[in-house]
């Protein structure tokens, strides 16, 4: 639960990634925003997999990931071979061609607005230079609408129906040798009737 910005696309050309990643790199630099370069061979095959939470093996993907503010998500820009944006853990669970590409997203819920609107000026700015057909799906509206103020409203709108959960779950009193299925049919039951 939480505003996240989905996105997904593929670079206009293939000799464009390392120009991508140097630009991006410069753009993170000149913010002060921490960053880590993921430089694997695309060329070799995927021999990655994931064992309790760590990828290893080899992930034929390149790119940047963004860490632009410590309430946010990493920013997530890796490619495949042929230039597609790639989710690292759908990467990694399929091997070469299997699936087609899908999103990656990061959630901004519980950053400032400022920094949910600098993302979507990044993005804005990638697809005018990179990646022509880069599709944005902002649970904000703020891609679409440029509106601030009904983003401000989606965000406190979210804050105060978290505070509301958050509340609601510091006042359940859990019982003695009560199981977390039983903990979590007695939430749901006060959930429900927070609805009606």
């Amino acid at each position: 639960m939480g505003i996240s910005i989905h996105y997904k696309g593929k670079l206009n050309n293939t000799t464009l990634l390392q120009s991508f990643i140097d630009e991006v790199e410069d753009i993170s630099k000149d913010m002060n925003w921490d960053y880590n370069l993921f430089e694997n061979d695309i060329n070799l095959p995927n021999t990655s997999k994931i064992e309790n939470g760590i990828i290893s093996g080899h992930l034929p993907l390149r790119g940047i990931s963004i860490n632009i503010h410590p309430k946010a998500e990493r920013l997530y820009f890796y490619f495949d071979k042929n230039g597609n944006l790639r989710n690292l853990i759908s990467a990694c669970l399929s091997k070469e061609d299997e699936i087609k590409p899908n999103s990656t997203s990061i959630k901004t819920q519980f950053a400032p607005i400022e920094i949910h609107i600098t993302i979507i000026n990044l993005l804005k700015y990638i697809k005018s230079k990179f990646i022509s057909n880069l599709e944005v799906n902002d649970e904000g509206e703020f891609w679409e609408t440029g509106d601030k103020l009904l983003l401000r409203q989606k965000f406190d709108y979210l804050n105060r129906a978290l505070n509301k959960v958050a509340g609601l779950i510091d006042e359940m009193q859990i019982r003695y040798n009560e199981t977390p299925d039983e903990i979590l049919a007695r939430l749901m039951e006060v959930l429900k009737r927070l609805n009606n």
